[in-house]
């Protein structure tokens, strides 16, 4: 502990004990040190509250600095009295309750920095603290992120310091939009408002941001487009705003940018091509707009500016089409390529080789074809190339024994051939190499291929002639045996197949039942989640530790695997951040299962109707229920309106809108009511012949006969609305007779 005799020097000024190992609590003797300038006591294990009285006492404070400790409970409102604080950094601890509004009375105060505890907004309704703040007109930093602030934004965050260079609410709660008058910070140089619950559009006045050198706003649910305006901001070094709703075209404008080092996009809706303005880019380290709606081809000239690249350029999951530029190679420094799950074709161009520093290489899920190039053994620095699910033939080339580093190689599902020898590819070390779904090749049992068929010695020459003329005076008994389990066999292999198909086709790795049996413990009920119409659905837990959702489909049969193809083909390509990703598929001729997103949070009907011990912690106020509505309906619209192919769900209730660790409202058994149908057609997804929904949701229309449509999905979500406001189920004890909750 800090010895009390300390507080015998009162005529003190700098208090340096940080970077210790101190434990205890801030002793109440150094309150008589009211000549105190600096106070560092950071980066130790004390404990315990501040004092309340410290403010009070030191009068001379101007740098408090206690970050890095595990001190808990409220930062003490006497701290307005430290009236020359410039200072205040208490980050990395434990503190709770609200940011003091005191805080405003600190007209001196230059940095605050409170990131890192468990500090809460004054207000619910507004970040009420930031308007006290506005009377600290020195104040060039704010780092609160990594609390628990909520509320909205107040418009006079505009009036805050015209010194104010960095802004940093980061991973907090804070909802609402962005208001314009943040654009006022002109001398902004960090702003990271990342990881919040934000709506809304991105303020086009952030033209006048013109000292910005990162924005980081990802993580929030803006939507919209990136003003064009973006390309003004001459400064910009970091621009990230992946995990958005955020949709348009990428701008051209991001062209100007000049020092633009970092840009993130990932997980938003971007539509048109890869914009040509990036070639004037020259200092772009790092590139990632994977899990997007992009289109055309790659271009080249874009790939040739490319070359200071150090980190990774990352394109997956878009719907680029056509061959991969040779310009790829001019891409020298970069550590990791993906441009997996895009629909590219042609050969892998050789010059890859010229990606010298490349550590990571996945092409996987395209349409190549061709050879495996020899040149990749050139990439001495590789250390995993997955080139799985593609067309790909020939045989593996032997070359990649000379890759040193390389420890992981997935080649899976293409239509490679050959025989692979005993020792293995790579005999002198372990390697983690997946080579199944190639029927041409054959080699060893631990890569799950078929055993290569022996040649017979030279004393074996007569028997191997004699055998097939022996063998002919059977062939008319065999020959109705051997067709019987031709059939059989082609039956087997086609549901097979279709396995593999649907697990390349959907971008994840392929799942068999047995997978799926240990995941769950042989659909074991402590891991039944629920159960519906459709089917029953199962909590499990991958090899790799990944939890998801199992959804074992009701009713499978021969006439529905070509539905349950087509369906799979649909759903591959809907991806919405308020729809439950589906990560994979398996079906075999009685067996037909979905692997999908794992929702922590459970589904909102818990929420609305919770059960005994739950009924305290299952509470939601109504910005909670505002967002989840925000939510689906955002879901539903991608459905109706943005999807590759319009989807009807059918059955849209509290039960099937899950919630995950973030609260975020996720739309589940979206067209599952077509993948238990026989229908092949992909283009009737939107229509049915058969009544389908649960009581009370389903739209009047339906039970006269009227076809399917997305009408009725309107109507499910009013009676959806409606049961979050009123808390009381549409089959409620009552609604009897000619009373209903629509009429009520």
């Amino acid at each position: 502990p800090i010895p009390a005799e300390l507080g015998r020097l009162t005529k003190l000024k700098n208090i340096f004990l940080g970077e210790n190992e101190l434990t205890g609590q801030i002793p109440t003797s150094f309150l008589n040190c009211t000549a105190v300038v600096g106070l560092y006591l950071y980066q130790n294990q004390l404990s315990g509250h501040i004092p309340w009285e410290l403010c009070s006492r030191l009068s001379y404070l101007r740098f408090l600095y206690l970050w890095g400790n595990e001190l808990s409970g409220k930062i003490p409102n006497s701290i307005g009295n430290c009236s020359k604080l410039e200072e205040l950094v208490l980050n990395d601890n434990w503190l709770s309750g609200t940011v003091p509004m005191e805080l405003g009375k600190l007209v001196l105060l230059k940095m605050i920095h409170l990131s890192h505890n468990k500090l809460v907004s004054g207000s619910q309704i507004s970040l009420s603290f930031l308007t006290a703040l506005t009377n600290c007109s020195d104040l060039e930093v704010i780092k609160m992120s990594h609390n628990h602030l909520s509320g909205v934004f107040p418009q006079s965050i505009g009036q805050l310091s015209s010194n104010l260079s960095i802004l940093l609410l980061a991973y907090n709660k804070i909802s609402g939009s962005m208001p314009q008058d943040i654009t006022n910070l002109t001398n902004l140089a960090y702003m990271d408002l990342s990881h919040n619950l934000l709506r809304g559009y991105i303020p086009y006045g952030i033209k006048r941001l013109h000292k910005l050198e990162r924005l980081d706003l990802s993580g929030n649910r803006l939507e919209g487009s990136i003003p064009n305006e973006i390309g003004q901001l001459q400064s910009l070094g970091l621009l990230n705003v992946s995990h958005n709703n955020l949709s348009g075209s990428i701008p051209d404008s991001l062209g100007r940018l000049q020092q633009l080092r970092r840009i993130f996009l990932h997980h938003n809706h971007f539509s048109g091509e890869i914009p040509a303005g990036l070639r004037r880019c020259p200092n772009l380290e790092l590139l990632d707009f994977s899990h997007n709606e992009l289109r055309g081809n790659i271009p080249g000239d874009v790939m040739a500016s490319l070359q200071n690249i150090q980190f990774y350029v990352n394109l997956s999951w878009n719907f680029l089409h056509g061959p991969l530029p040779g310009e790829i190679s001019k891409i020298i420094s970069a550590q990791a390529i993906d441009i997996s799950g895009n629909e590219l074709e042609g050969a892998i161009p050789g010059v890859v080789a010229g990606c010298l520093a490349l550590e990571h290489l996945n092409l996987s899920h395209n349409a190549f074809t061709g050879l495996i190039p020899d040149a990749i053994s050139k990439l001495q620095n590789l250390e995993s190339v997955d080139l799985s699910s593609n067309f790909l033939s020939g045989t593996i080339p032997m070359s990649l024994k000379q890759l040193k580093a390389l420890h992981y190689i997935n080649l899976a599902f293409n239509n490679l051939t050959g025989v692979i020898p005993e020792q293995g590819l790579f005999p002198n070390k372990t390697l983690t190499a997946l080579l199944v779904g190639n029927p041409g090749l054959c080699g060893p049992k631990k890569y799950l291929l078929p055993a290569c068929q022996k040649q017979g010695s030279g004393k074996h020459t007569l028997l191997t002639k004699v055998i097939p003329s022996a063998a002919g005076v059977f062939a008319f008994v065999l020959c109705s045996l051997i067709l019987g389990i031709m059939w059989r066999r082609k039956v087997l292999r086609q549901h097979f197949d279709l396995t593999n198909i649907m697990a390349r086709r959907l971008g994840y790795p392929m799942f068999t039942y047995e997978d799926l049996s240990i995941a769950t413990n042989g659909f074991d009920e402590s891991n039944l989640l629920g159960m519906g119409s459709s089917g029953s659905v199962y909590k499990g837990v991958l090899s790799d530790d990944k939890v998801v959702a199992i959804k074992v489909l009701n009713s499978p049969n021969e006439e529905g695997q070509n539905s349950f193809k087509a369906e799979c083909k649909v759903l591959r390509r809907i991806r919405h951040r308020n729809l439950v990703r589906v990560i994979s598929a398996c079906s075999y001729l009685d067996f037909k299962g979905l692997v999908l997103q794992f929702a922590s949070n459970g589904n909102l009907e818990k929420y609305l109707y919770p059960d005994g011990i739950e009924e305290d912690i299952c509470r939601l106020g109504l910005s909670e229920c505002l967002n989840i509505a925000i939510d689906v309906a955002h879901g539903m619209e991608y459905l109706h309106h943005d999807c590759p192919v319009q989807v009807v769900h059918c059955d849209l209730k509290p039960s099937n809108v899950l919630l995950d660790a973030n609260m975020t409202a996720l739309v589940t058994d979206f067209g599952i009511s077509r993948l238990t149908s026989s229908t092949n057609s992909m283009d009737s997804l939107s229509t049915t012949f058969s009544l389908r929904g649960s009581i009370g949701y389903i739209a009047p229309e339906y039970g006269f006969g009227g076809r399917v449509s997305i009408e009725g999905d309107v109507y499910s979500y009013g009676v959806l609305l409606l049961e979050m406001v009123t808390r009381k189920k549409p089959t409620d004890a009552m609604f009897v007779g000619d009373l209903n909750m629509r009429n009520w």
